[in-house]
């Protein structure tokens, strides 16, 4: 058994953003006694990385939905820790340590998660950044999810993120049922009704591409719609997750107040309310029909 196991999921063929990615890790994996997954939904041929660890690759069946998908990494890890970061990413030197060194000294920690930043894109990219998503964007991740003085969240991003496994043995696995995602989310309550703590450690961020078209902004939020219904009939109650958003989108507007991306970024503001409660509702047809 290894003792960190970093799971990629590539659910697109995308070379060389995946080669950003174990690039920019390369060097901090002899550190570790590590491991790297290479999951995808094809069995169209990747190229081999030259890194200094194991590399395993495995075919997924496509379209079971991304909590499939990570718990296909719970299976194949022998990791005593796993990593997740999604393959559109790509991380910076103190990444690795920043998410695993707190697990590895606190017994009791079973998570840890940082945000992400966005890269100054196009202008539609940029003003979906400031929104806060994915991973807290140029908004920053403080301010779309709480975080306490000593350190802790309630959210756990597994865009980017550490788990000890045996936390899964106490908790479960993450709930296939959220094909659309919200999968962390529902994690996440059980993460804190079983009474463990998420770490949240800012210097563990890494980067993510932007979104950078309004056909992708309004497939995602129709997307995260269907996943709030979902993650509703799971969880009960919601209004605490209800009093967060406006919360984070009070944080947005008085952010940006002096951006003269405001009035564009208050229109894609509103437009993720609207396209998220439209993508609720047709969820909901559907499922009832």
């Amino acid at each position: 058994m290894v003792d960190v196991s970093i799971a990629i999921i590539c659910d697109k063929i995308r070379q060389p953003q995946l080669d950003r990615l174990l690039y920019s890790l390369k060097d901090q994996l002899r550190f570790y006694s590590c491991e790297i997954l290479l999951l995808q939904e094809s069995d169209v041929e990747l190229e081999k990385p030259n890194l200094p660890v194991m590399v395993q690759y495995f075919t997924i069946p496509a379209k079971r939905g991304i909590a499939f998908n990570r718990n296909k990494c719970i299976e194949f890890s022998s990791g005593k820790i796993i990593v997740y970061i999604d393959d559109d990413c790509w991380v910076q030197e103190k990444w690795l340590s920043s998410l695993v060194e707190p697990l590895m000294q606190e017994e009791k920690l079973m998570a840890v998660t940082s945000g992400t930043k966005i890269p100054t894109s196009n202008f539609v990219g940029d003003c979906i950044s400031a929104l806060g998503f994915p991973g807290g964007g140029s908004l920053g991740f403080e301010k779309v999810w709480r975080v306490s003085a000593e350190g802790f969240t309630n959210h756990l991003a597994v865009g980017n993120c550490a788990l000890r496994r045996t936390v899964f043995d106490t908790i479960g696995v993450f709930d296939e049922e959220m094909k659309n995602g919200a999968e962390d989310a529902e994690l996440s309550v059980r993460l804190e009704r079983g009474g463990f703590p998420i770490k949240y450690v800012p210097e563990g961020f890494a980067y993510h591409e932007a979104r950078t078209t309004w056909h992708s902004f309004v497939q995602w939020q129709l997307r995260r719609g269907r996943a709030n219904y979902h993650f509703k009939r799971k969880v009960g109650a919601v209004g605490g997750f209800v009093r967060l958003r406006l919360w984070s989108a009070k944080n947005i507007l008085f952010v940006n107040k002096f951006n003269w991306r405001l009035p564009f970024i208050f229109f894609f503001l509103g437009a993720s309310f609207v396209l998220q409660q439209l993508g609720y509702w047709k969820e909901g047809g559907s499922v009832k029909s």
